[in-house]
Order: C-alpha cells, then sequence, then structure tokens
C-alpha cells in the first residue's frame, strides 16, 4: 500500500498539465458526470451537520467528521498508517480509494460513512461550496460555467472539471482534479452512465457485489464495472458504448482516474516509470512503451490492451487529442464522418494527421512522437485493432496461435499472406486489414513502428550505416543492400536471413498501395497523379484504402520513362522508379501482378529458387512453359525490364562498375544500356556479370517483344520485306530474314536497303545468338541444327562465348556440306564475316589489339585492321595473330565469306572468272592465275588484294594461301614439318620457302603442288612484295637503285636483275649486297625452272617507263637525241638536194 504522502504527491502532479477541452459536453444532451447527484439525498443518520462538512482542507488540526467517527477511527488509523485525527476528510477518501483491498477491509458502517461523504461532496451544491472554499471567485471566471451559459444539460460540475486548466489557482485545479478522481471510483456517482448501460451491466454481469441488502449502494469493486463493459465494447447498446468511450476520453488523461488500470499498474509504475510525472497521460504512454517488456506484470498488460482498444474506438480516448489538437482542428481531421458516426476512429485522425505529413505540412514535435507512438503500438499488439483481430481470428488460431505478442502474430500472418501454398494462406479478409494496419502504420515513413523489423534490422542497420539516413529512407537503403550486396549468403554479408526475410514481409504490402512507399510516393507523387490518376492525397479515404492501385501506378510510370529523350515522368522520379523497379525484382512477392498469376508455375517450376531475384528469373527461363495468365504477366513485365537492364538486381549488383565506367553516356538512353554491355562483356572479369547478361541476351531471343529497340528501328522493314510473313514469327527469324538482306546488299555494294538503325538492333541479336550458343533460343539457330555434329565433334567445348561455333568452324570439313549444318553454318559464317564486331572469338582474343590499334567508329573491318597492324609492336602474335591467320584462312577458301574480295574484285570476278564456281578457293585461284598472267590485267583494287593474300601467306602462314596450302598439304607435313606451319605465331614464310627449295631439286612428287609452287614463284615476278625473304634481303638496294621505280608487274624485280646483270661488266665491282645477290641468283633459277622471266616490254609505254625507270636513262637519253638529231641533220640535207633537182627539172 502506497503511503499518504507519495498519494498526495501524485495528485499534485496532476495540476500541472496542459490545457485540455473536452467539446462533447456541448453537443451530448446530458452530462456524463455527477448529473444524477442532485436527485440523491444524504443519509444524514451516519453524519452530523452537512455544513461542517466542507472545512476539509484547513490542515491536521481542524475537526474531521469521518477520522473522529467511533465506526472508522481504529480502521482508517490502521489502513492509512497515520492517526486518524491527523487527517482531513478528502485524504481519508483517497487513502482508502488508492488501495486495492481496502473497501473490503472496512466494515459496512464505515464503508457507509463514505459513500454518503462521497456523495455529498459530489452534488452540485456539495461540490460548489467545496471549491469555492479554496478557489474563491477564480470560479466565477470559468467561461461558460455560469448558470446561464450552461447549455446542452451541462452541469456547472461537469463545467468546471471540464475546465479546470483554465483556472490559475495550483490549488483549486488540485482540489478540483482529486474530486474528479472520487467520482470514477464509483459508476454510481456517475448518472447518465448508470441510466444508459444499465442493461448491459446486467446483460455481461458486470454489477457490483453486494455484502447484505442493507448496504446495496454501497460501492464494492465499482471499477470492475468499467473494466467489464469496456472489455465488451464491441457488443455494447450504442447508447452505453458512447458513455463508455466518453469516460475513457475523461480517464486518459489521468493515470490515477482509471481505476482498474491504476490499480493492475500500480507496480510496474513503479518499476518502469517511477520518474515520469503524473498528468497529461505521460504515465500511461510510458507504460504503453513498457507493455511488451518481459517484467511487465500480466494484469497490467492486460488493461493497457483494454484502455488501447477503446482509444482506436474513439480517438478522444486515445490520447492523441491533448498534442494533436490543433492540427486536428487545423486540417479538419474529422470532416470525413458521416453524420451517423458519432465516434471517429483513432485510424481516421491517424491517417488524416499523416497525409498531411507527407503533403509536406509541419506537425509539432509532441504530436510528431504522439502519432509515432499510436503506430508502433499497432504493429506491437494485433489486438489493438479490433477489425484485424476479428478477421485474422481463425487465422491466427491455425497458423499463429503460440507467436504471443510483439508484432510477432502479426508477422506470422504476414509469412502466410504470402504462401506459395493455398492451404497454408490467410483469408483475403485478413490480407486486407493486415494491408490497412501497415498503412496506417505508415512503417515506410519509420521502420522503427515495427518491433520485429527494429529487432532483426537494426545490427544490420548499424554495420551497414543505414542509421546514419533519416528514419524514412531506412527501408529504402536496406532494400538497396539486398539488391547491390554481392557478398549475401556468405559469411561477409552484411544482410542477415532474419532481417532479409522480416523485411521482404514488409515490402510485400508496400508494393500493394502506391503511398505506402514513402520514397516512391515523395518522388512521384506529382508524376502519378498527372499521367497515371494516382490519388491526390496520401490517404483520401480511410475507408477505401483500393491497395491495388499500387502496382498499377508503377507500372503506368516505368512505362512513361520515354527512352528518346522526350519522358513524361521526370528524371528524379524516374531514377526512383528504376530504384524501385530493382527492389522489387529481388521478390516476386513485391510484383503483385507476377505473384497473383503464377502461384502455380511457382510451385512447379521454381520451388527451390529461395535466393533473392531468382524466383523472377526461374519463371522467365520456363517462360514458353508456363500458363498462359502467367506468361502474359511475365512477358509483360520482362518487356518493360528490357527498356532499362539496370532495374535486373543482378545486373545492377553485378554489372555496376561496367555500368558506371564503360556505359555511363548510356544512361541517358534506357534500352542502349544492354547493347553496351553486350559491346564490353570482353571485358567483364565478373562471371555473375556475364551470366546476367547473358539471361537478358537469352530473353531477347526468347521473343520479340523483348527487343524493344528492335521492334521501333525494324517494324517498317520487317512488313516491307515480307519477313513477317514467317509463321511463327520469332526473334531468331526476323533476323535471320533482315540479315540476309543486309548481306545481299552488302555484297552486291547495293544501297542498303535496312535502315541503319535496325541493322545496328539485328547485329546485336546476331552477337547474342553467338554468344550464348543456346539450342533452346531458337529452333532455327545453328545450336539447334547442328545439335547432333556438336554432340560428335565437340563434345567436351562448354557452351558459350563462341566456343561452339569456333568448334565447328574448325571442323567444318568434316561436316557433310549437303547436309542443314553444313548450310547453316555457312550462313553464320558469313554473317560473322560481314560484320567482325559479332566475332566472339575475336573480341576475347584480340581485345587489347582491337583497342590500342583498332579503336573508334571508323573501323569498318576489324579483321583487316588487326592484319594490317601485325607487325606493330605489342601484337600478340600467339594468340590475336592465331585468330586473324584462322579468319583469313576462312575468307580466302570461299570468296562468298571474305566481304573485302567481294568488293575489291566484283567486275574482275565478273570478266575472268564467271564461270568459275564459289568454294574450296577456287576463285581465288582463277583471280591469281589472272595476277601473274602479263597478258590479263586486274583492276587495281582487286591486284592490291590478291597481292595481300599471297603477302600474308608468305609472311604470316602458308595457310592463308588455302589453295597453296591444300595442294601441298602431303609436302608440307613430311618434308617442310620443320619450317613452323603449326607454330602460334605462324610458320613466317619458312614454309614457303621449304616449297621452293623442293621444287628447285624436282622433289615434289604432287603435280598439283608443283604447279602451285610454280604460281607461286610467277607470282615474285609480279611484285617482290610477294615475296618477303627477297624484298626484305634486298631492302637497301631497292632503295639505293630503285627509289623511282613503282611496284607492281615485275618492274623492281626486272631493276634488281638489271643491277645483278650490271654487276658482270661493271669497274666498280659488286653492286648489291651479298645476301640479295644469292638469293636473286636462286630466284633466277625458279624462275627459269617456273617458265617465268622478268618483265617483257610488249607496247611503247613500257618502253618509255622502262627508260624512265632506269639507272642508265641518261645515257639512253644521249643516244636517243643522237639518233633523232642524226635524222633532222639527214632530213636537211637531203630535203636540200631533193629541192634543188626538182627545180632543175622544171626548167
Amino acid at each position: 500500500m502506497w503511503p499518504l504522502e507519495v498519494v498526495l504527491q501524485e495528485l499534485s502532479f496532476i495540476s500541472m498539465r496542459p490545457t485540455r477541452k473536452f467539446s462533447l459536453f456541448s453537443t451530448v444532451p446530458a452530462s456524463l458526470l455527477l448529473v444524477g447527484l442532485l436527485s440523491l439525498s444524504v443519509c444524514s443518520a451516519s453524519f452530523p451537520k452537512h455544513d461542517s462538512d466542507l472545512n476539509l482542507l484547513d490542515g491536521p488540526s481542524s475537526t474531521s467528521h469521518i477520522s473522529t467517527n467511533p465506526v472508522c477511527q481504529a480502521e482508517i488509523t490502521r489502513l492509512c498508517g497515520r492517526k486518524a485525527e491527523n487527517l482531513d476528510d478528502l485524504d481519508v477518501l483517497e487513502c482508502v480509494l488508492n488501495q486495492k483491498h481496502a473497501v473490503e477491509e472496512l466494515s459496512d458502517q464505515c464503508n457507509d460513512v463514505l459513500w454518503h461523504y462521497r456523495k455529498s461532496i459530489t452534488e452540485e451544491s456539495g461540490f460548489v461550496a467545496l471549491a469555492r472554499k479554496e478557489c474563491g471567485e477564480e470560479l466565477d471566471k470559468i467561461p461558460d460555467c455560469s448558470s446561464d451559459a450552461l447549455k446542452g444539460g451541462m452541469t456547472i460540475v461537469t463545467c468546471i472539471i471540464d475546465k479546470k486548466d483554465k483556472i490559475s489557482n495550483l490549488r483549486c485545479q488540485t482540489l478540483i482534479t482529486r474530486l474528479e478522481g472520487v467520482i470514477f471510483s464509483d459508476f454510481e456517482l456517475i448518472e447518465r452512465f448508470a441510466d444508459k448501460c444499465q442493461s448491459d451491466i446486467e446483460r455481461f454481469h458486470c454489477g457490483r457485489n453486494d455484502v447484505s441488502p442493507h448496504l446495496e449502494r454501497l460501492p464494492h469493486k465499482q471499477g470492475k464495472t468499467i473494466e467489464c463493459l469496456s472489455n465488451e465494447i464491441k457488443d455494447l447498446t450504442e447508447a452505453c458504448a458512447v458513455e463508455i468511450l466518453r469516460i475513457a476520453e475523461l480517464q486518459v488523461d489521468d493515470f490515477h482516474l482509471d481505476r482498474a488500470l491504476f490499480f493492475a499498474c500500480r507496480d510496474d509504475r513503479e518499476k518502469f516509470c517511477s520518474r515520469v510525472q503524473a498528468g497529461n497521460g505521460r504515465v500511461y504512454k510510458c507504460l504503453i512503451k513498457h507493455k511488451m517488456a518481459e517484467e511487465m506484470s500480466g494484469d497490467c498488460r492486460e488493461q493497457l490492451y483494454r484502455r488501447q482498444r477503446l482509444g482506436w474506438q474513439d480517438y478522444r480516448a486515445s490520447g492523441i487529442v491533448s498534442t494533436c489538437k490543433n492540427e486536428i482542428k487545423k486540417f479538419k481531421c474529422r470532416r470525413d464522418a458521416s453524420s451517423s458516426d458519432k465516434n471517429i476512429r483513432l485510424s481516421q485522425i491517424l491517417l488524416c494527421l499523416e497525409n498531411e505529413a507527407h503533403k509536406g505540412h509541419e506537425l509539432n514535435g509532441d504530436c510528431v512522437e504522439e502519432i509515432k507512438e499510436h503506430r508502433r503500438a499497432l504493429m506491437e499488439d494485433f489486438r489493438v485493432t479490433p477489425e484485424l483481430l476479428s478477421a485474422c481470428k481463425n487465422d491466427k488460431e491455425k497458423f499463429c496461435a503460440g507467436e504471443g505478442l510483439s508484432g510477432r502474430t502479426i508477422h506470422c500472418l504476414m509469412s502466410h499472406a504470402q504462401s506459395r501454398h493455398q492451404d497454408e494462406r490467410i483469408s483475403d479478409m485478413c490480407v486486407a486489414q493486415l494491408e490497412r494496419l501497415v498503412k496506417i502504420s505508415d512503417v515506410s515513413g519509420d521502420w522503427r513502428v515495427d518491433p520485429v523489423l527494429n529487432q532483426n534490422c537494426q545490427p544490420v542497420v548499424e554495420k551497414s550505416n543505414c542509421d546514419r539516413v533519416p528514419t524514412n529512407r531506412v527501408l529504402d537503403c536496406l532494400m538497396n543492400l539486398l539488391s547491390s550486396d554481392a557478398s549475401i549468403g556468405t559469411e561477409n554479408s552484411i544482410m542477415t536471413e532474419r532481417c532479409e526475410t522480416t523485411l521482404l514481409q514488409i515490402q510485400y504490402f508496400l508494393a500493394r498501395d502506391f503511398p505506402m512507399d514513402s520514397q516512391l510516393y515523395e518522388a512521384c507523387h506529382k508524376d502519378a497523379t498527372e499521367i497515371c490518376g494516382a490519388k491526390e492525397d496520401w490517404a483520401d479515404d480511410p475507408r477505401n484504402m483500393d491497395p491495388s492501385r499500387g502496382p498499377m501506378v508503377l507500372s503506368c510510370l516505368f512505362r512513361n520513362i520515354d527512352s528518346d529523350h522526350n519522358s513524361k515522368i521526370s528524371a528524379h522520379c524516374a531514377d526512383r522508379v528504376r530504384q524501385t523497379m530493382r527492389q522489387r525484382a529481388l521478390s516476386v512477392r513485391l510484383i503483385p501482378e507476377i505473384e497473383q498469376s503464377c502461384m502455380t508455375d511457382l510451385s512447379d517450376f521454381c520451388s527451390d529458387k529461395t535466393k533473392p531475384g531468382e524466383e523472377l528469373e526461374c519463371l522467365q527461363d520456363h517462360l514458353e512453359e508456363l500458363d498462359t495468365e502467367c506468361k502474359i504477366a511475365v512477358g509483360n513485365y520482362t518487356a518493360a525490364e528490357m527498356k532499362n537492364p539496370t532495374v535486373d538486381p543482378f545486373i545492377w549488383k553485378y554489372c555496376r562498375d561496367i555500368i558506371e565506367s564503360k556505359c555511363a553516356d548510356e544512361k541517358s538512353d534506357d534500352t542502349d544500356m544492354l547493347e553496351c554491355l553486350i559491346d564490353y562483356k570482353s571485358e567483364m572479369k565478373s562471371k555473375k556479370c556475364r551470366a546476367s547478361v547473358d539471361h537478358l541476351q537469352l530473353l531477347r531471343l526468347k521473343d520479340i517483344n523483348f527487343s524493344p529497340k528492335f521492334k521501333t528501328q525494324c517494324h517498317e522493314s520487317v512488313v516491307r520485306y515480307g519477313c513477317s510473313n514467317v509463321k511463327p514469327i520469332t526473334a531468331g527469324k526476323l533476323v535471320s530474314c533482315l540479315s540476309r538482306i543486309i548481306l545481299e546488299d552488302t555484297v552486291n555494294e547495293n544501297t542498303q536497303r535496312i535502315n541503319k538503325g535496325c541493322r545496328k538492333q539485328v547485329r546485336y541479336l546476331i552477337l547474342s545468338k553467338i554468344q550464348l550458343e543456346d539450342d533452346k533460343a531458337d529452333p532455327n539457330s545453328i545450336y539447334s541444327v547442328c545439335r547432333d555434329q556438336i554432340r560428335e565433334l565437340c563434345p567436351e567445348v562448354t557452351p558459350g562465348g563462341g566456343r561452339i561455333l569456333e568448334c565447328l568452324r574448325s571442323n567444318e570439313a568434316r561436316i557433310k556440306q549437303s547436309g542443314d549444318c553444313h548450310k547453316r553454318l555457312f550462313h553464320v559464317q558469313q554473317e560473322v564475316n560481314l560484320d567482325s564486331k559479332v566475332d566472339v572469338t575475336l573480341a576475347r582474343e584480340c581485345e587489347d589489339e582491337i583497342k590500342y590499334f583498332c579503336a573508334g567508329p571508323r573501323v569498318e573491318n576489324l579483321v583487316f585492321c588487326l592484319r594490317m597492324s601485325m607487325n606493330k609492336e605489342g601484337f600478340n602474335m600467339a594468340r590475336c595473330g592465331k585468330v586473324i591467320r584462322e579468319r583469313l584462312m576462312e575468307q580466302n577458301s570461299d570468296s562468298r565469306l571474305s566481304p573485302r574480295l567481294n568488293k575489291a574484285c566484283k567486275l574482275d570476278i565478273s570478266k575472268f572468272c564467271g564461270d568459275v564456281l564459289p568454294g574450296e578457293g577456287r576463285i581465288i585461284g582463277c583471280l591469281k592465275n589472272v595476277f601473274i598472267n602479263p597478258k590479263s590485267k586486274l583492276s587495281s583494287s582487286c591486284k592490291d588484294h590478291i597481292e595481300g593474300i599471297i603477302e600474308a601467306a608468305a609472311q604470316v602462314d602458308i595457310r592463308m594461301d588455302g589453295i597453296l596450302y591444300a595442294a601441298c598439304r602431303n609436302e608440307i607435313q613430311t618434308a617442310c614439318k620443320d619450317s613452323g606451319v603449326d607454330n602460334d605465331e605462324g610458320d613466317k614464310g619458312k614454309t614457303e620457302e621449304c616449297l621452293k627449295q623442293l621444287f628447285r631439286e624436282n622433289k615434289i612428287p604432287s603435280t598439283k603442288c608443283m604447279t602451285e609452287v610454280a604460281q607461286l614463284i610467277k607470282s615474285t615476278m609480279v611484285d617482290i612484295h610477294v615475296d618477303p625473304l627477297l624484298n626484305q634481303a634486298c631492302a637497301l638496294d631497292l632503295v639505293r637503285y630503285c627509289d623511282n621505280v613503282p611496284a607492281g608487274e615485275g618492274r623492281l624485280v626486272a631493276c634488281l636483275f638489271d643491277k645483278l646483270e650490271e654487276e658482270k661488266t661493271s669497274l666498280k665491282g659488286h653492286l648489291l649486297h651479298l645476301k640479295c645477290r644469292e638469293l636473286l641468283s636462286q630466284r633466277s633459277e625458279l624462275f627459269r625452272l617456273a617458265g617465268a622471266s622478268p618483265a617483257k616490254l610488249e607496247s611503247i609505254q613500257d618502253i618509255v617507263i622502262s627508260v624512265k625507270e632506269s639507272p642508265s636513262r641518261n645515257y639512253f637519253l644521249i643516244v636517243a637525241m643522237s639518233v633523232v638529231g642524226c635524222i633532222f641533220i639527214f632530213g636537211l640535207v637531203c630535203g636540200r638536194a631533193t629541192k634543188r633537182r626538182a627545180m632543175s627539172k622544171n626548167k
């Protein structure tokens, strides 16, 4: 039991409360307090003269009627710890009332004395007389409490209590507060309450326990009556419910006025809130904060729960009025209540105030804290919300019976709202109420209001520095961590499994209502309202939550992010939408349109996919196998995702470095992002990044709708050239159709019919097919057509990165030429050689060389550029050179695979090789014959190209001359096996020298090989550059003696042979260097054996050029001028003689 001093100290704190106003008295016909007291009489037999009862506060020395009454004196001394004569009557009454079982311990006679005393001081006449004794004229100054001003059945007593905060006299306020406490100790002192609730009291057995018939009006456990009715608030009659809520409203500010709460929580108050001053509901709020503490007593927790339920039914009983009164009035938070709503629920007030806060209106700090505490209470105890309790009662018992409080039951229900199995899911009504709870609690605005989320994620928040961001951004920070932390699932991961699970449970509901995501709402409210028809207010009607609009609004916003820089969405909103899409792609549960449509498919195909983002990838991988409704939902989402690959969580997590370092310029154009990633795929060090890009590329090949830019750029061409006539329409078929048109125009040098943008998209899709090497993406792809050959020829090759295609190309000779596989392989070879940028093997093996030697948009043919850079310092011949040689061999084997040959020799092929079938190097062999035939002249472009082929074979690798290598394969593999033909860096011309030596020694048994070597020797007579050894050995002599001789048509070789002949008659001795002289002598013998000779002068032009380029041209000029001079002189002389003879004849 509390000492009297403590009780008095508690009561003194009550007077410090700020102003409180109860407007309900102006609308309710009769007061709730003390109205019936005027009709009751005082049992004067038990009391002395009534007037003397009013002298109560004069101190211990005054005569006190209760304390001096023989029936109470000894018992009062025992209970209150002080002699009765030292206590005034009000002290005695409070002492008894503040002890839980004191009333039961008093005798019936003393109880009778106490009852009539309580009744007398709460009658209007007694109350006013006692108050005036302490307050004096202060009572007359209270507004609207004069007899003339009272309205609506309000009495002076209720008015004074209602407006006691207007009283400036502290002792007067204290007295009135103490009398208020006396009133709530017995429901029979509240006449209107007793009248209105009598039937409910009897129906629910909430009456008092009488000890004897003659004491039927004495108070025994009367606070239990109000407590009992409060627990049945939902089932009370309307009139009684109103009275209970009004009593709760009056009790809310003072812990002592709710007797049941006071008695149940006295010890807990000392334990948790001993330093909290009473008044203004501070003790009650303190206890609510500790409601779920393990040390909190069960009785106190239940009483707090009862108070919370009353507060939910009527906001005025919740305590929010005292701190948010001005805001409620300013923002007209009661305006949405219908005329029939006499009680406005707390949820409406909270939504109203939160709505204004989201609009940017400022609320006072105390009000903000009060709102936060109510939100936390809702998430903490599912029983506080009657609608949730009713809707989820069966589900709670079925799935979450043992979860208890502290928010665990709510999160248990949340987890079952997301279950994949129908028999484990909660009812739709329960889901709707959970959505409503999350909305009212506004967890996104302050994550700490959810105790489970707070407990599970606090370590993650601290470790990840998310505690440094504002509270309304913490959830966003955690979701970003979940989508970007590459270490998730390892020991180094910051995110924990418990935090991830709880976070996704909350996000499940946030994803279903656009305003509930505070960051998205803040960034996109204006755009969503103007473009997508979203609500004007964060919560415009508490009775119409409309959660289904959430995903619709987000999808609308994402669709309106235009990649052509005409976006209707602001840049800030667009960034936020992308980030939200990326976060929600972590779980299908956060994408309502997919989750609702794909429940069965998720169970069938993706039950083992539990990590973030895996479920969506799984559905996309099984796209063709999904049910129609699910396929449409996944397809729509994937098509939107393809507009900006960064919304894919794996792309963002694993490829962010590439995106920010290489693709920064493409950020402004979303659809170019994937193309940029494809371009830099060879530079990706992260296997997971490459796998993520592969996944998106594969999706693009599955469905043309997943290639938005292809659809835009190529639509006209697809329709115009009949590519859409092929059914069914797939990305692979359209690409094949368009690539054939592009190839035809390129080979025939026609104006491209396919626009540049479409050609670029075709290239990227071809590149995707080659990079992925997936036999399921396109049934017409080489990987599907050649499935058997791949199994036979490439069993150990891992698909991806062009490795399967490379294997097929290297084994082309083993593939049946008349089969479908060879035809498809040839078509792919054409595509790759037409555009070397889709050659993934080349891009991978020559990455550095392309960067250093062939970078820039002007480089059209990478193979040719790299071939011309082979001799430059830093070129890796073993790695990149090997690929270049293989590509040149392939191109030289068939003119149709060499775009440069077709372009350079188009007219020459028609002129000289029109009857030659393409393939097996026949066209190039024909052109080589023309090249070495002095009577036939190739065009300059074709001549240069053929020279380049012969020169490359001589300088780098003999296999580049496919015809020569095929004809002399046996000789090369036997007699010339040590020449280094299988060297990774090429044979450097050694194999050709070996063959020439065999030719000179007549050791080549193959006639075909002899013919080809003879042609090779003859080609040297055409241009010395095709003989690299001779060219290198005579380099200085060429500069010294043949510097002004143009290359080609054997002129340089003839120049050197002239010098060799001149040495024989020259007095100066040797003119040429030794090595050059020796090689020329050997070549002279080879020329003789091959039937070749230095270039002959067959026209006046050849003679002029030969003399002009000859080192002895001055000698020839002198001789020629002498001859001409002689002829001129002879003509003059002979002419005169002829003239004289003619004249003589005439005479």
